[in-house]
């Protein structure tokens, strides 16, 4: 669901909203840099959602604690599938972490020599969590290759145990996370992390339970490979999304055909070309457009360009938008 939009000020000292519709939305950010003349910045101070901030962090300490208890389960029962899960919480605890971090660093003044913040930091951070999900997907299934010739010794009731206390706590987790509201990407997606780790909560409490009935030695590593299955599709998919941000690509819910008609067909604009879209971090989406309109006063062209920003900010979320005013011929 579009996260909605804020009202629209002109001035770009009381406004700031890096808004996305995909991953992420950020925590908007104080201006302290006065723009230049050709320069228009959506700008603003919503607060360091102080909620989504207190949720993440009591998910985080959750997690890490369900995460510790699997991997001291997973070593004493030899279970290989509640090891898996750990790992797969481990994943999921650096993105919470990651989450909180992209608040706390909203809240950080930008400087001269950092024009747009340091919201590429998270971009950075969920670049190499996904590298090293890479590797701990590499090690999972080595395990779980060897363990299929090899069977290894599993206590079931034990390990059914701690994947159902494991279970609890991501039910507890993600009730934490929605009860805060996410109504800013940002949270969301942390919520949707959570969620796929309950759903490999599940699959484990799952084989505990038919382990336990059947007695099947191969059950543990077959589900551990489904769990790095899952893993390794997640982590392709971060890995691509930071690389098309750090690639300075268009977002995917964004479709520059699509601004260049709505900006054309605004009233006063005889042409747009040079048109880029980009995001500086998953939900700060910056433009930059020249704008061919009649020759007229300053005074017009001005409120022109706060109309433009305006359609940018409403139908696109734009938050940073740099329009080239040229007069038509």
């Amino acid at each position: 669901m579009e996260p909605s939009a804020a009202p629209f000020e002109p001035d770009c000292r009381n406004r700031h909203a890096p808004v996305s519709s995909e991953a992420h939305v950020h925590p908007r950010v104080p201006h302290h840099l006065h723009p230049s003349p050709h320069t228009h910045s959506v700008h603003g101070v919503e607060g360091h959602r102080p909620l989504q901030r207190r949720a993440l962090l009591t998910s985080m300490v959750l997690t890490a604690a369900a995460m510790l208890l699997e991997i001291a389960g997973g070593l004493l029962t030899g279970s290989l599938m509640l090891l898996s899960d750990a790992v797969h919480m481990l994943s999921h605890a650096v993105a919470l972490a990651v989450s909180y971090l992209a608040i706390w660093m909203a809240a950080r003044p930008r400087t001269p020599r950092s024009h747009y913040g340091l919201f590429r930091a998270e971009i950075l951070a969920s670049l190499l969590n996904g590298f090293g999900l890479f590797a701990l997907c590499g090690w999972i299934v080595g395990e779980s290759i060897l363990r299929l010739r090899t069977p290894t010794p599993i206590h079931g009731l034990e390990m059914l145990v701690v994947a159902a206390i494991g279970l609890v706590i991501n039910l507890v987790t993600a009730w934490i996370l929605a009860r805060s509201g996410a109504e800013d990407l940002n949270t969301r997606s942390a919520l949707l992390h959570m969620i796929g780790d309950l759903l490999s909560s599940v699959v484990v409490v799952l084989g505990g339970l038919v382990f336990l009935a059947t007695g099947w030695s191969w059950l543990d590593p077959a589900l551990s490979l489904f769990v790095a299955l899952l893993m390794l599709i997640w982590s392709i998919g971060l890995v691509r999304s930071s690389c098309s941000v750090l690639l300075e690509r268009a977002p995917e819910y964004v479709e520059p055909d699509e601004v260049l008609r709505a900006l054309r067909a605004e009233p006063g604009v005889l042409d747009v070309h040079d048109l880029h879209v980009w995001e500086i971090t998953s939900g700060y989406i910056c433009l930059t457009a020249h704008v061919v309109v009649d020759d007229a006063p300053v005074s017009e062209t001005v409120l022109l360009r706060e109309s433009l920003c305006e359609l940018l900010w409403k139908r696109f979320r734009v938050a940073h938008a740099t329009l080239q005013l040229e007069a038509g011929i």
